[in-house]
């Protein structure tokens, strides 16, 4: 289906842009029709923050130059330092987010995910592995990453490339107001620290989607239709919720393009040029939000970042911080 809109309009075409995700959608993935799962576990991936000061959980700024590498070691030297969260030892899952082979913040960039395994190689990681889950319209995943030319970058980088779409699941209970049970792969259970590389960017049904929608990449396809259930009407409260069982060691999210209108895949891009990195996605959501909102545009976005249905769900369960007060910003 032709796109008939120009993605970059101030004003996303919500409706058209549904008709064309789902004209794209596989009608024969085995995924997506089929969801099997090896037992049901209480997986919980959810260490306290190590990121914090006199109780206040820190949330990094850094205007991003020419040193991508330095930018983002510096974002992660002002919350303390990589060895708060990371040791040399660790099993190390990169979750970045490629939801669809479009350019970022579409998708993380390859330069962000490289610096990043560089650092942590530097830091004396060995056991570094990258995976994830591409969105319902643009599955397989594999083909999402070979039009991303992952499987090349990672094996001359010698990382194992996990595709999410092709390993076992296991059904976790939620226990949350719109969800129950959840598949999330098994794989989880091998990996001792996660660390998230999101963009920042708006979501025309989700609001935005940063650290907290991320998770949803971990979890199984057909699972994914819950999300999208009830014409969409509770897509924020629902991808929150999905990060009941896991949260992130590190998040390092690069903000040096975003969408302020439209997203995940497409929309209106504007330039902050920044990196942000926390120990809490609520806090770092919470920042990132204000900085989208700065720009002119027709989004989902136009109230107070703890007003938003994705923050207070996340903050109802715990999944952060609870207040403004907790929230440290530190350039």
């Amino acid at each position: 289906m032709e796109m008939k809109f120009k993605p970059e309009d101030i004003n996303f075409h919500r409706e058209d842009y549904q008709k064309i995700t789902a004209a794209m959608r596989s009608k024969d993935y085995p995924p997506l029709l089929k969801k099997e799962v090896q037992g049901r576990v209480n997986l919980r991936h959810r260490r306290s923050n190590p990121y914090v000061r006199e109780g206040r959980a820190l949330v990094s700024f850094v205007m991003a130059g020419q040193d991508l590498k330095g930018d983002i070691r510096k974002a992660i030297d002002l919350l303390g330092g990589l060895e708060k969260s990371i040791k040399p030892r660790d099993r190390v899952l990169l979750k970045p987010n490629f939801n669809s082979d479009d350019p970022p913040p579409g998708s993380t960039a390859t330069d962000f995910l490289m610096a990043v395994i560089e650092i942590l190689r530097e830091h004396g990681c060995t056991r570094i592995s990258v995976g994830d889950s591409a969105g319902r319209p643009w599955v397989p995943t594999a083909k999402v990453f070979k039009k991303l030319g992952l499987p090349a970058r990672m094996s001359e980088a010698q990382i194992p490339l996990l595709d999410f779409d092709q390993t076992p699941f296991i059904d976790v209970p939620i226990g949350g107001q719109y969800l129950e049970v959840i598949a999330y792969p098994k794989d989880l259970e091998d990996f001792d620290k996660i660390i998230y590389l999101p963009t920042m960017k708006s979501h025309y049904l989700a609001g935005f989607s940063m650290s907290l929608k991320l998770t949803v990449g971990l979890t199984h396809l057909a699972d994914r239709s819950l999300l999208h259930a009830d014409n969409n009407q509770f897509v924020s409260q629902r991808a929150a919720e999905m990060s009941i069982p896991v949260k992130p060691d590190l998040i390092l999210m690069d903000g040096r393009i975003s969408f302020v209108s439209g997203g995940p895949a497409v929309g209106l891009a504007v330039h902050p040029g920044v990196i942000l990195a926390s120990g809490d996605p609520v806090a770092l959501d919470v920042q990132g939000v204000r900085l989208l909102q700065n720009y002119a545009a027709v989004n989902h976005l136009g109230m107070d970042a703890w007003s938003l249905p994705q923050i207070k769900t996340a903050v109802k369960h715990g999944l952060g911080i609870q207040r403004d007060e907790d929230l440290l910003l530190i350039r």
